[in-house]
């Protein structure tokens, strides 16, 4: 009976792998109740969880379906627990989501409500939605809220609380594989924030370990190791481009947004960072990737683009650094210079915007600037090999070869002795040895013996 097909439907849609078949059977029940708004909302969210639809795809049909919602109760629940399943809704979806709440009996929508309220960097509202769903029966014996409120932590930039909040869900043991799986996820990407990719790789190694056929985990396990220089261009462009030739383009991830806008900009991905900027318009630095080719071909468009990105960038902290990267995408090194300086007036002690302000400098040909302050960098943090490159470049400039050579060698012989390498510094050194060899006039050996002999 239709009756049964439903609830069958119903119980493969919380089931492990079941999405597919209750898909179907929604499917099929469908046409039998067509004012049934319920059973279609139930195919969209599926649809969208499967990769066959996109979130703003979800979002455009939604809108057609429900707008009226129904006064029948029991579509209005059936329909919030449908929209509960969807992973961070799309935040234009949030007034659907407040006026549900109220009319049905469905604790998890404040959860949602709450993710919601961080994509809009409404810590706030997170942390009031939050605590409406913990106040529940459901929510207290739930660890999903830690997890979110960690969230809420790394967002108002506080680190390493956020990573022991994390570290407690994995030490409790108590909360199932999703809540394990994004315990894991949650801290890598605080270690990445804090430059602890060691413990980022370790992190996603638990999680290959705990799903070694997850696509999805190994694509943001070729970021964080991208990023640490643990891997190389190609390595992680293979990658790539076997998750973009074996997923459906509807299927992207937070790890594909991480990859793209961490790898440099190719022409040939403009296609993949227009998709992806209209997914989530956002994520910055896929829109950075995307500045940056248009850049080539269109310096005018892309400086528009730029004006219009950062016209809609609060004016704080935290989109200071966004504001200095667009700029200098498009060759603004005063917008740029200005960014960073913005973020140093508020945080001092902030590294990144200083070696960013360095590299400014030094694009700038302000070279006893760029050298004074990537020497703050590297009193402050001596492992810095950028900062430390960049000094040896600055020393060769300063026609002082020998000192070049000799800070990249002292390089090399620690990088050799952690047993890593880095080809950028040899190719530096090199670079800096052949500068300096036509310049003196290179002599050979038996030129040499000549001379010795007369």
């Amino acid at each position: 009976s239709p009756t049964l097909l439903r609830e069958t439907a119903d119980v493969f849609t919380g089931l492990p792998q079941g999405e597919q078949t209750a898909l179907q059977l929604y499917r099929q029940i469908a046409p039998q109740f067509p004012n049934d708004k319920s059973l279609v909302v139930r195919q969209l969210v599926l649809e969208t969880k499967l990769g066959q639809l996109s979130k703003s795809d979800l979002k455009r049909r939604l809108a057609a379906e429900v707008n009226p919602l129904p006064s029948d109760p029991v579509q209005l629940q059936q329909i919030a627990l449908a929209l509960s399943d969807v992973d961070a809704p799309d935040p234009e979806l949030l007034p659907l989501y407040q006026t549900l709440s109220p009319r049905v009996n469905v604790p998890f929508l404040n959860f949602r409500i709450a993710q919601i309220a961080l994509q809009q960097n409404d810590t706030n509202g997170a942390r009031q939605a939050l605590a409406a769903y913990t106040a529940t029966p459901e929510g207290a014996k739930s660890l999903a809220p830690q997890l979110l409120a960690a969230e809420i932590e790394r967002r108002e930039g506080n680190l390493e609380a956020s990573a022991q909040r994390f570290q407690a869900v994995l030490t409790s043991r108590s909360g199932g594989d999703d809540i394990t799986d994004g315990a894991l996820r949650g801290l890598a990407g605080v270690r990445v924030q804090q430059k602890r990719f060691d413990e980022a790789l370790a992190a996603y190694d638990q999680l290959i370990i705990r799903q070694p056929q997850n696509l999805t985990t190994q694509l943001g396990r070729t970021s964080v190791a991208y990023q640490a220089k643990k891997i190389s261009d190609q390595e992680a462009e293979a990658v790539l481009n076997n998750w973009l030739a074996t997923q459906p383009a509807t299927n992207a991830p937070p790890e594909l947004f991480s990859l793209v806008g961490t790898l440099p900009a190719q022409p040939q991905r403009e296609p993949l960072y227009n998709y992806l900027a209209q997914v989530d318009p956002s994520y910055l630095p896929v829109q950075l990737r995307l500045v940056q080719v248009i850049a080539k071909r269109n310096p005018a468009q892309a400086q528009a683009r730029v004006k219009q990105l950062i016209a809609r960038l609060p004016n704080n902290a935290n989109t200071y650094q966004l504001q200095g990267d667009l700029a200098r995408a498009i060759g603004d090194l005063n917008l740029a210079g200005k960014a960073y300086e913005n973020i140093l007036a508020q945080q001092p002690d902030n590294i990144d915007a200083l070696a960013a302000l360095g590299g400014i400098r030094f694009e700038q040909r302000r070279f006893d600037s760029a050298r004074q302050i990537y020497s703050q960098v590297v009193a402050q943090k001596p492992q810095d090999k950028d900062a430390r490159r960049a000094l040896a470049g600055l020393s060769a400039i300063a026609d002082q070869p020998l000192t070049a050579l000799s800070q990249l060698e002292q390089l090399e012989i620690e990088q050799i002795s952690q047993g890593t390498s880095d080809a950028e510094v040899s190719r530096q050194r090199q670079q800096i040895q052949e500068d300096f060899l036509q310049r003196r006039g290179f002599q050979p050996s038996w030129e040499n013996y000549e001379r010795r002999g007369k």
